[in-house]
């Protein structure tokens, strides 16, 4: 049991310890400072004077639900203009309901129906994945565009989202094997060709970035700013080559899916149908590929089957011209 009249920030940092997850931790940490900030800032007073009762509050807990819903804790724009998805706003429900519930004053809020996407398979995000690598939109910067697609690549070959992505670090990239190959929480997965060919020009590209720091604070993480960050207050503007937050890789994946195919696409459609394994995939010691398997030099070229579709129901449609590419470009079978 906490005490409601202790400071806030010292329960929510209790809180935080309970999750063995990084990934889950560093999401109830994101809504819960939001919160907080928001919460400050409507009262007028400094962060560490409100106290646990003041976040159990209904009251407060709906106007900083309200002003998440209409996109006044934004920071950014997202793909459907300043209004937060249902997947967000489900997150901070349950961010706030187990909160409630670890300092023993369960609150129960009912969570809004989460968004479903429609998913590709294996052969289709591989053939967007080679459409994406090839094709730079004009209005998008280079290094942005080559850590974008890095990105894509990686949720491709290893059906991971980006919240298991976005910790990877420089020694998770295997290239200078026969069958290069990527780390993601402790499992190795086999790169395609292309896959192999645009990590090779991200890592090019990140040790430009990186090199500018002359050894001093230069980071080993996968990905990194391509340019100055935003300015606040109090903080001081961090220059290119430092490690990248989640929410800039999902604005520059928004961005260049929709300058590219005309519609703002998530990396968990990447990801394959779920229900459909992932040719390739290998444990931490890898042993033999799958039968079937094409291997050249750079590397294994995918599926050459369609696998069968078992997503879930379609919610966020692709474009028509979309679709039409996908269903009449032909499949390579090898590195051109």
């Amino acid at each position: 049991m906490i005490d409601t009249r202790g400071p806030a920030l010292a329960a929510v940092e209790k809180f935080l310890e309970n999750f063995a997850n990084a990934n889950t931790r560093n999401q109830r940490r994101t809504y819960l400072r939001e919160y907080i900030a928001y919460l400050a800032a409507s009262r007028q007073c400094a962060e560490n004077q409100l106290t646990v009762g003041d976040l159990l509050h209904r009251l407060n807990i709906q106007d900083w639900m309200d002003a998440a819903r209409r996109g006044a804790t934004r920071r950014r724009l997202g793909a459907r203009g300043p209004h937060a998805a249902p997947s967000s706003m489900a997150a901070r429900t349950t961010t706030v309901n187990t909160f409630s519930r670890f300092c023993g004053a369960p609150l129960r809020l009912s969570r809004p129906r989460i968004e479903t996407v429609q998913r590709l398979t294996s052969l289709e995000a591989h053939r967007t994945l080679r459409l994406l690598a090839e094709h730079h939109p004009a209005r998008m910067r280079v290094d942005v565009w080559e850590r974008s697609v890095a990105v894509i690549a990686l949720a491709v070959c290893t059906r991971r989202g980006l919240s298991d992505l976005h910790g990877m670090r420089l020694p998770d990239v295997d290239l200078d094997r026969v069958l290069p190959r990527a780390r993601v929480t402790g499992e190795w997965y086999p790169l395609d060709v292309v896959s192999a060919r645009v990590l090779t020009r991200w890592l090019l590209r990140h040790r430009e970035l990186t090199a500018r720091h002359d050894g001093r604070g230069r980071s080993d993480r996968l990905w990194v700013t391509t340019g100055p960050g935003r300015s606040g207050a109090g903080r001081r503007v961090a220059p290119a080559g430092f490690p990248a937050r989640i929410r800039t890789l999902e604005a520059a994946h928004r961005k260049l899916t929709t300058q590219a195919l005309g519609v703002p696409l998530r990396i968990e459609q990447f990801c394959g149908s779920p229900g459909v394994p992932l040719p390739g995939a290998v444990p931490a010691r890898p042993g033999r590929l799958p039968a079937g398997t094409l291997l050249t030099r750079g590397g294994w070229e995918g599926p050459r089957t369609r696998p069968p579709v078992t997503g879930r129901r379609e919610t966020v449609t692709l474009s028509r011209p979309y679709r039409r590419w996908l269903r009449s470009e032909p499949v390579a079978t090898s590195e051109s």
